[in-house]
C-alpha cells in the first residue's frame, strides 16, 4: 500500500515538474520573440523586397445560391503561409519547442480583400479567432474560415438544367506582396458528409491576375443544379397538360364541360408560369428555355380555347341553314373524309350544328 502511494506521488511530482518546465519554456520563447517585435512592420530585411505569400483555397460547401438576386453564399477556408525572418529560434534552446500558436494580432499577417462581396469590401477572416501557428524556422501558417456572400449573376438559359460559374476575387493589400496559389480543393466532397441538396460543385479553379495595380487571387467555382425537383414540379405536369389540352374537342357539346375544361387547363399554365418566373431574374438575358416552352403551350392552349368558344357558339346557335361558300366548304369536308373514298351526304340542309361537329373532327 505504501509503495503504491509512493509511486503515485513520484509520478505527480514528475508531471508537475515537466509541465512547469514546458510552460516556462513557452513563456521564455514568447518573451524573446515578441518583446521587440512590431506587428505593423512588414517582416522583410529590406522594405522594398517582395513578400512571398502562399495561398490555398478550400471550399467547405455551398450554403445557398439565390438566382433572382445573383448571390452565392458558401463556407470556405484559406490556408495562408509566409516567412517572418524575425521569428526564428533554435528549438534546442527552448527544450525542443518547435511551434507556438499566437493570436493573429500578435504578428504581421496579410490582408486579403474580397472585392465582390454583396455588402462591402471586407477582409477575409477579419473576425476569425483562429490562431496563427509560428514554426521555429520562421514559417507562419494561418487558416481562417469565413462565410462568403459574393455577387454571381445567374445565366438561366438552360434552367433547370443550368450550370453557373461564379468568381471570387481577393485582392492583396500591398502591391509588393507576391501571391503564389496552391491547387484548390473541394474537401467536403471527400471528407464531409453534408452536401447542398440543390447544387453540385463541378470544379474549382484558382489563378493570379492584376487588379488596381495589385495582385488578385481569383477563385472560379462551376456549379450544377440538381434538376429532379423541377422535373417533377414543372416539366412533368406541363407535358401532361399539353397532351390533355386537345382532348377538349372529344367532349360532347351537350355535357357543358367543354369551356370549364379548357379554362382549367389554361389557368394551370398560368400557375406554372408564375412558379417558374419566381426562380428566374426579371432581367435574365438570355431568357430561359423553360419560360419559352411554357409561353408556347400557354399560347397553344389559348388558341384551342378560342376555337372551342367559336365551336360552342356555332353548336348552340339557332339551327338555321348555312348557305354560300361556307356551305360548299362544309359539304366538301363531309364528303372527302378519306383520300380514295367519297362519303355521300344524305341531307341537303346543313346547319351550324353540323358545322360545329365538322370542326370537332377537324381539330
Amino acid at each position: 500500500m505504501s509503495k503504491e502511494v509512493l509511486h503515485v506521488c513520484v509520478m505527480i511530482v514528475f508531471f508537475n515538474i515537466t509541465l512547469c518546465q514546458n510552460i516556462d519554456d513557452y513563456k521564455r520563447l514568447y518573451n524573446d520573440l515578441f518583446d521587440s517585435y512590431n506587428p505593423e512592420l512588414k517582416p522583410v530585411l529590406n522594405n522594398s523586397d517582395n513578400m512571398r505569400i502562399s495561398i490555398q483555397f478550400s471550399n467547405l460547401g455551398i450554403n445557398n445560391f439565390d438566382e433572382v438576386d445573383g448571390i452565392l453564399s458558401l463556407s470556405a477556408t484559406i490556408n495562408m503561409s509566409w516567412t517572418d525572418s524575425s521569428l526564428k529560434w533554435n528549438p534546442i534552446d527552448y527544450n525542443n519547442v518547435t511551434e507556438i500558436s499566437v493570436f493573429k494580432s500578435t504578428v504581421w499577417f496579410p490582408y486579403l480583400l474580397l472585392i465582390n462581396d454583396i455588402h462591402k469590401i471586407k477582409t477575409f477572416g477579419a473576425n476569425s479567432l483562429i490562431k496563427v501557428f509560428v514554426q521555429h524556422d520562421g514559417s507562419i501558417i494561418w487558416m481562417p474560415g469565413d462565410i462568403i456572400n459574393s455577387k454571381c449573376p445567374a445565366n438561366m438559359k438552360k434552367f433547370p438544367f443550368d450550370e453557373q460559374e461564379c468568381s471570387l476575387t481577393f485582392v492583396v493589400w500591398d502591391a509588393a506582396w507576391q501571391v503564389f496559389p496552391q491547387p484548390a480543393e473541394i474537401p467536403y466532397t471527400d471528407f464531409y458528409a453534408t452536401q447542398n441538396p440543390d447544387w453540385n460543385i463541378l470544379s474549382t479553379k484558382v489563378g493570379i491576375n492584376q487588379l488596381f495595380g495589385n495582385m488578385s487571387y481569383e477563385v472560379t467555382l462551376k456549379i450544377k443544379r440538381v434538376p429532379l425537383y423541377y422535373n417533377i414540379l414543372l416539366f412533368l405536369p406541363i407535358t401532361l397538360l399539353s397532351l390533355l389540352n386537345p382532348l377538349v374537342f372529344l367532349l360532347p357539346h351537350d355535357s357543358g364541360e367543354r369551356l370549364s375544361y379548357g379554362v382549367t387547363i389554361l389557368l394551370s399554365f398560368v400557375i406554372f408560369l408564375t412558379l417558374a418566373s419566381d426562380k428566374i431574374p426579371a432581367t435574365s438575358n438570355p431568357i430561359s428555355f423553360l419560360i419559352v416552352f411554357i409561353v408556347m403551350v400557354f399560347t397553344t392552349s389559348a388558341i384551342i380555347m378560342f376555337f372551342n368558344l367559336i365551336n360552342s357558339y356555332f353548336f348552340h346557335k339557332h339551327p338555321t341553314e348555312i348557305r354560300g361558300f361556307l356551305q360548299y366548304t362544309l359539304k366538301s369536308m363531309c364528303r372527302k373524309r378519306r383520300k380514295n373514298q367519297v362519303m355521300p351526304l344524305h341531307k341537303d340542309i346543313i346547319t351550324y350544328k353540323d358545322l360545329a361537329s365538322s370542326l370537332d373532327k377537324l381539330c
